[in-house]
């Protein structure tokens, strides 16, 4: 079975993570690959990446993205589903924007991974291969989501300061998006951990399915596989500076974590 056919009426859904590399493009391919599920990914920052560029202020991408929103909201589902992928990190007026979509009746799924060190290790790795900074770059159709029939990325130098700063970012967003969660979305939401999704994805993804009321196709498609190690000391070149600094960062929990 390729479709959500069997299901009668059509849902709007949120897939909403604190940052990149929490496993979203992962779930966002399993709904997308789905007969009569229709995905937009990460408008907001498609919105405020252009804003900036063009030189608008706060406020303007601010109303760029609700009015994304609007349109989003005012159309009808074609199919049996239509969601939005979104990073929290990109919303301009999130509290806004997540009323908005909670009033519509759209139904959660909070995406996130308890690691922020690795999520760090895996975004700078993943930008390094797509500036080209990277021994392997351009092996891969995306360096932000390997496919299985890809090779996994290797060992390369990572920016010690710049891990440390980012698995605070990532901590923050991710600590915001939750206590927003709380207060808009009252009737709870679906939460994705990443070492779950990692572990058993099949499993986890037909759990989303579940929450949104639709008909999994049968096999689900995993498409990605982990772009880092579990074992950090195989994925980063100068492993032993990093361990020292992470260790007197208080970070140094995160390096046992397999995850």
């Amino acid at each position: 079975m390729n479709s959500a056919e069997d299901d009668k009426s059509p849902v709007r859904f949120l897939l909403l993570m604190p940052w990149g590399r929490v496993g979203s493009n992962l779930v966002s391919a399993a709904l997308s690959r789905t007969q009569g599920i229709m995905i937009e990914n990460e408008p907001t920052t498609a919105i405020r990446t252009i804003g900036h560029r063009n030189g608008l202020s706060k406020d303007q991408i601010g109303e760029a993205q609700i009015a994304q929103l609007d349109a989003f909201l005012s159309r009808p589902v074609e199919g049996v589903a239509a969601g939005l992928k979104l990073s929290f990190r990109s919303l301009i007026t999130p509290e806004t924007y997540l009323a908005r979509l909670a009033a519509a009746n759209t139904r959660p799924v909070l995406i996130t991974r308890e690691n922020v060190l690795k999520c760090a290790v895996s975004q700078l790795r993943a930008r390094a291969l797509a500036v080209g900074s990277a021994p392997e770059s351009g092996h891969w159709r995306s360096p932000w989501a390997v496919r299985r029939n890809e090779p996994k990325p290797g060992a390369m130098p990572i920016d010690v300061a710049d891990a440390i700063r980012l698995a605070g970012v990532f901590q923050d967003a991710e600590d915001q998006m939750m206590d927003l969660a709380h207060r808009v979305f009252p009737g709870g939401w679906h939460r994705v951990e990443y070492r779950d999704l990692a572990a058993r994805p099949e499993h986890v993804l037909a759990s989303v399915f579940a929450h949104l009321g639709l008909t999994p196709p049968d096999p689900i498609p995993v498409i990605y596989r982990k772009s880092t190690s579990d074992d950090l000391t195989t994925d980063i070149t100068n492993y032993g500076d990093f361990e020292a600094e992470v260790k007197a960062a208080g970070l140094g929990r995160f390096l046992s974590d397999i995850v």
